[in-house]
């Protein structure tokens, strides 16, 4: 099971917080909290994987799709996750660190988003 949470933050950015498991059985469900962040016209996005406990490669391709379509249309996205654990790994394995601009924490992903700061995923 999935839980999603898309929350316009008062910082001016869009959180998407997924946990659980994202597998094949979810996609409307990931693929709806996306869209509702697509509709927060001109926001940043951060991205919080870090309540996930299972990430199948269907997952991440949902994801890795949503990320380069907000980044596409001109967003700012930030992707948050643990750096230890399965969904690293398979964050890794994929080569989605280097895709996505990755932060391990949430406060580090939005102060990312300040004017005059470089924006580097963590290392």
């Amino acid at each position: 099971m999935v839980e999603v949470e898309v929350a316009h933050q008062p910082e001016g950015y869009v959180l998407v917080r997924l946990a659980g498991e994202i597998d094949m059985s979810h996609r409307a469900t990931v693929q709806q909290a996306f869209g509702r962040a697509f509709a927060a016209a001109g926001a940043a996005v951060v991205v919080d994987l870090c309540g996930v406990r299972f990430l199948a490669v269907a997952g991440a391709d949902w994801v890795d799709a949503a990320v380069g379509a907000l980044r596409d249309r001109g967003r700012t996205v930030r992707v948050v996750c643990a750096d230890r654990g399965p969904v690293w790994r398979s964050v890794c394995l994929l080569g989605l660190d280097r895709r996505w601009p990755v932060h391990h924490d949430v406060t580090r992903a939005v102060a990312s988003l300040r004017p005059g700061h470089a924006g580097e995923p963590d290392p």
